[in-house]
C-alpha cells in the first residue's frame, strides 16, 4: 500500500530522521512508540505528505486514501457537530449543491421542449445517479450512528462545535475520518481524550 525509501529530515543541521525505510501493508496495524520530541508526529505528517523531506521517496498505490487525525484540530466557527461531521462527504455535499441549483432553474422555466431544458434534465439524472451510488441517501444516518458511537447524544448533534472541549472536537474529527473510509488511518494519540467505550 505505502512504502518509504531512505527518507531523511533535518532541522537546524541536525537529523531528526536519516535514511528511514519502511512499508505499510494492507490490514496492518502499526504502533509508533517513542519519547516526547522523537519525531512521531513529524513522521505522520511526512506520511500524510504535509511535511516536506530533505531526501528519500514515498510511494503509494495510485488511488490510496490517507486520513490523518492530528493533535491540533481547527474547525470552521459556526458549524454544528452534524454539519462539521458532514464535511467528510464533500463530494456528496457538492452534488447536493448542484442538484439544488438545477432544481431551482427547472422550477423557473417553462421551455420544456428546448435543448437547454433537456440538458438540465440529463444533468439532473446523471447527478442523482452519482448521488445514489455514492451513498447520498444513507450518509446522514451513518454520520449520526458514528457520532453516537463516539459518545455524542441526540441533543449534542445540533450544538456548535466551539461549545465542546478539545477532546470532544477530536471525536468529531475522528468520526469524519471513519466516515471517509480511508485506506490508511494515521492517528496521532487518538485515545488521549476518549473513554473506554469510545475507544472500543
Amino acid at each position: 500500500m505505502l512504502h518509504t525509501s531512505g527518507i531523511s529530515l533535518s532541522f537546524g543541521g541536525e537529523y531528526l530522521f536519516k535514511n528511514v525505510s519502511f512499508r505499510v501493508g494492507s490490514n496492518e496495524r502499526i504502533g509508533l512508540i517513542g519519547k516526547n520530541g522523537a519525531g512521531k508526529s513529524t513522521l505522520l505528517k511526512i506520511i500524510a505528505q504535509e511535511q516536506p523531506i530533505d531526501s528519500g521517496e514515498i510511494s503509494k498505490d495510485k488511488n490510496l486514501k490517507v486520513g490523518f487525525l492530528k493533535q491540533d484540530i481547527d474547525f470552521e466557527k459556526g458549524r454544528t457537530v452534524l454539519e462539521e461531521a458532514y464535511q467528510a462527504f464533500k463530494f456528496l455535499k457538492d452534488i447536493e449543491s448542484k442538484l439544488e441549483g438545477i432544481n431551482l432553474q427547472l422550477a423557473e422555466r417553462d421551455d420544456y421542449e428546448s435543448e437547454s431544458y433537456n440538458q438540465l434534465m440529463v444533468d439532473l439524472s446523471t447527478l442523482q445517479h452519482q448521488y445514489e451510488i455514492n451513498g447520498g441517501y444513507t450518509y446522514q444516518g451513518e454520520t449520526e450512528r458514528i457520532l453516537k458511537g463516539l459518545g455524542f447524544t441526540e441533543d449534542d448533534l445540533n450544538q456548535p462545535t466551539d461549545t465542546f472541549s478539545g477532546g470532544w472536537r477530536m471525536r468529531i474529527e475522528l468520526a469524519k475520518l471513519l466516515l471517509q473510509q480511508n485506506d490508511i488511518l494515521l492517528l496521532d494519540e487518538p485515545t488521549n481524550h476518549l473513554d473506554i467505550e469510545s475507544i472500543l
